[in-house]
């Protein structure tokens, strides 16, 4: 097993109906898969912690409970996809669909009220669960459950743990295996400024890595669009939106009856061995692929299993968890693991200095090599200059020593590194030879310089 790089949502790992319906609401109002998605998983986690906990590899009970965090700018679509899938009932292929009839909808398990006393009057009795959805969650970072004394609650509340108390300040209520479902949607410069003043402390109290992270962030991290989002066939969120109908009066009419209010869902043979090779594999990975993002890959195989658990429910509804889907469960987890890492590691540092080049001075040359430089200069110049009164520019040898004024064995050494670096052809014997410039190739400077006066 080994991390997968994925460069998108991997959108067409839902199981149907959720495919069809995510892919509708894509189509539909233009949203990226990392919008519309949480908003998927957030719905069908408010409604099956209500019915349904999970036996994990340990055998013990955990809760079905999805948090979700969506970062996206603005008009991306958050808004809509929020309402397409928590407020349904004007939007049906066939007609508004029809209120249950045990009055609940979805907007009844709701809280708006982001306060410690209205969540433990939700909470308050036995097995008793709420969501907390908010279309901008901004005002739920600087509001009392973010709090140090209020925010340790939160990480428990996923854990679903046997009993919740709290003080005289709020009524003394008790809350037996009590379930919260947050999902949260913002801006991401937002929530960076966020996580800066933080300075951690919320990632260090256990909250952020319970989270399935999904970023949408095209300034600091580039994506590739899934293909679902741009299939020419128009699907229908009709199937998902008539199930998640049908699984609204489910947890009343139990209680009604006196039943034990959560089922137990359990996973096969297969299911059970594949989520043993996950959370073996990412226990061997915790100093290698998530050595910065321990606290989060130390919750993936939960995650797994709550997410595999809701793809159950909705999507097939009785019998065994099947391995199926805790791979395609996996395959949300193992991509929200690179966005969490996006958010709350790369997106916290600082943003790399410009690279400034420096122009490199030019070596200066040794005084010999300066001086072998200007005389060869100067007996190219009288070359040139007197080239063109002889025939196929050739200059007496005699005539370019007596104008140059050096001694013969000065002038001759000058001449012979010309020469050496095909600048010029010598014909004839020293009294009787002439001198001819040719034209300028490779010169292998003496001493590995180049003179720059015989630069083009």
């Amino acid at each position: 097993m080994y991390i997968q790089q994925r460069g998108f949502c991997p959108v067409e790992k839902l199981p149907s109906p959720l495919y069809e319906a995510v892919t509708h609401v894509c189509q539909r109002i233009g949203a990226p898969p990392e919008v519309v998605v949480p908003d998927a998983f957030a719905a069908s986690s408010t409604l099956t912690q209500r019915d349904y906990k999970v036996r994990g590899v340990n055998g013990s009970l955990i809760p079905t409970t999805l948090n979700t965090l969506s970062l996206a700018p603005t008009v991306t679509g958050k808004g809509e996809s929020y309402r397409a899938h928590f407020q349904p009932n004007t939007n049906s292929v066939s007609g508004d669909l029809e209120r249950p009839a045990s009055g609940t909808t979805m907007d009844d398990l709701i809280l708006q009220d982001v306060s410690v006393s209205a969540l433990m009057s939700h909470l308050a009795g036995n097995s008793q669960s709420v969501s907390i959805q908010l279309e901008d969650a901004y005002s739920f970072l600087a509001g009392p459950l973010m709090k140090r004394e209020a925010i340790s609650k939160l990480p428990q509340l996923w854990s679903g743990p046997p009993s919740l108390k709290v003080g005289r300040h709020h009524g003394d209520k008790d809350a037996l295996e009590p379930c919260l479902a947050i999902g949260l949607r913002m801006q991401p410069d937002l929530f960076y400024r966020f996580l800066n003043r933080d300075k951690g402390e919320s990632r260090n109290l256990g909250l952020w890595p319970r989270f399935l992270t999904f970023c949408y962030d095209p300034q600091r991290f580039p994506v590739a669009h899934s293909y679902a989002a741009r299939s020419s066939f128009m699907m229908s969120d009709l199937p998902l939106m008539e199930r998640f109908q049908a699984m609204l009066p489910t947890a009343d009419a139990m209680q009604e009856r006196d039943q034990p209010p959560r089922k137990v869902l359990v996973m096969d043979t297969y299911a059970n061995a594949y989520l043993r090779e996950i959370a073996y594999w990412i226990k061997g990975q915790m100093y290698g692929e998530f050595h910065d993002i321990q606290d989060a890959a130390g919750r993936a195989a939960e995650n797994t299993l709550r997410l595999a658990s809701n793809f159950h429910v909705v999507c097939q509804g009785d019998g065994l968890i099947s391995r199926e889907m805790i791979e395609r469960a996996w395959a949300f987890v193992e991509w929200s693991l690179g966005q969490f890492r996006n958010v709350f590691v790369h997106a916290l540092q600082p943003p790399p200095r410009p690279v400034t080049l420096k122009r490199s001075a030019q070596p200066k040359l040794p005084p010999h090599q300066q001086r072998l430089n200007a005389d060869m200069q100067f007996v190219l110049e009288i070359i040139t200059a007197r080239r063109n009164e002889y025939p196929m520019g050739k200059v007496p040898q005699a005539e370019v020593a007596l104008l140059t004024g050096f001694p013969k064995i000065r002038f001759l050494k000058t001449l012979g590194w010309l020469v050496t670096g095909r600048l010029v052809e010598v014909e004839g014997g020293n009294d009787n030879g002439t001198i001819r410039l040719l034209p300028l190739q490779h010169f292998n400077a003496p001493y590995g310089y180049m003179p720059t006066a015989l630069l083009p």
